[in-house]
């Protein structure tokens, strides 16, 4: 009960913000990232902790440059996503500019399943409006990690699904794929993989940003499992509130055990520069590092050392 009292109260929310212009909304957004940046600062700490990593050879003001475009884009990207709740077709096609449509339906010509890789830059949360451009049919799938409040859960998967795609749970994501792959139609799933692995997984690194970085292979892994072809989706800000998405095909990168994720990592990397205030900053990308995890796994592997370090 509690939920669904919870679940109304949030789509009456968004639904009267949903049903205001995206020019108001963005009002409401500039008060929320002033907010953000001199009141209630959201996640600073990480914010800056990263910018430095990454740009340390910037000045102190043109990483507060970017923080104060991050914080902005942030605020519009949480308000976007709400305007997906009553925005009309022809809104959103004034407002997103597809490129490379094609490739997904040369993978629906083919019989091929497509895996579209992006990450946190731009609006990922417009990018379904691409798939409307397509034209063979298709089943359109995303992978997402649910919120732990329920009620907050289903309104978000009633925004994910504006143009009608299914989201697949992340811990149902390989017999989800497998079971479509028996049923023999041509279907794409779209991978948001650029976060940090979960930590008991953490096996495969490499440099991104600069950083050494864990990556995940789930989407490599069961791809090649069932013959899919790999995709990059390229988001970029053309100016506030309209985008351009672009498809391009992932070409394996030599010499790396996994070739199609190494590729998209070095895509990504060259998109997030171009624009890195477009960049989910605040997520904690590097809060372990490959000698901290190595350690911890010596530790887990030796009873003694686990012992040792438990009593210091």
């Amino acid at each position: 009960m509690k939920d669904k009292i919870l679940y109304r109260i949030y789509l009456c929310l968004f639904g009267s913000l949903a049903r205001l212009p995206l020019s108001w909304l963005f009002v409401l957004s500039d008060g929320l990232c002033w907010l953000m940046l001199h009141v209630f600062p959201y996640r600073r700490r990480v914010v800056r902790e990263n910018l430095l990593r990454v740009f340390p050879d910037a000045t102190d003001a043109e990483r507060r440059k970017i923080e104060k475009g991050f914080y902005r884009h942030l605020c519009d990207l949480i308000f976007e996503m709400i305007k997906l709740l009553h925005i009309s077709d022809e809104e959103m096609a004034r407002r997103v500019e597809p490129h490379g449509v094609h490739l997904v339906d040369e993978c629906a010509r083919d019989g091929v399943p497509c895996f579209i890789l992006f990450g946190h830059k731009g609006n990922w949360e417009w990018a379904e409006q691409m798939y409307t451009y397509t034209q063979l049919p298709n089943t359109f799938c995303q992978v997402y990690r649910p919120a732990k409040d329920k009620a907050f859960d289903r309104v978000i998967l009633q925004l994910r699904t504006r143009f009608n795609s299914v989201s697949i749970p992340q811990k149902q994501t390989l017999r989800t794929i497998l079971r479509m792959k028996r049923e023999g139609k041509p279907f794409l799933v779209a991978f948001n993989s650029d976060q940090h692995p979960n930590s008991d997984v953490m096996e495969h690194w490499t440099t991104f940003l600069g950083q050494d970085s864990a990556y995940i292979t789930g989407a490599e892994e069961i791809g090649t499992k069932i013959g899919a072809r790999f995709v990059y989706m390229d988001f970029e800000q053309t100016r506030r509130g309209y985008y351009r998405i672009s498809l391009h095909e992932i070409e394996p990168a030599d010499g790396e055990k996994y070739p199609y994720t190494i590729s998209y990592l070095r895509k990504l990397e060259a998109s997030i520069l171009r624009q890195p205030e477009q960049w989910l900053w605040s997520h904690r990308r590097w809060y372990l590092s490959r000698e901290e995890y190595n350690r911890q796994q010596a530790m887990t592997s030796n009873p003694r050392l686990v012992e040792q370090a438990e009593n210091t």
